[in-house]
């Protein structure tokens, strides 16, 4: 009787664990989709002040000229005819 009872245990262990670990997959992948599909961005990146309108942009989508950064080209052009 303990035998069948500790082997229905390890079942249910068994079972339970395995159905734990499909559901951390699940959530992964799902997670991945999110980020992916928000148009969020998905690496760390260093997130650079426009000189111009203080915005905060990522390093890749900032125009940096003369050492400085900006949002966009039109406040480069702003900000370097003012200067």
């Amino acid at each position: 009787m303990s035998r069948i009872l500790f082997i229905l245990v390890l079942l249910l262990v068994g079972f339970l664990l395995l159905k734990s670990h499909q559901r951390k997959k699940h959530l992964q992948q799902q997670h991945k989709q999110q980020k992916s599909s928000s148009g969020r961005i998905l690496k760390n990146t260093r997130v650079l002040r426009c000189q111009h309108c203080g915005l905060h942009v990522p390093e890749d989508e900032a125009i940096s000229q003369g050492g400085k950064h900006f949002c966009s080209l039109e406040h480069a052009k702003q900000h370097l005819t003012k200067s």
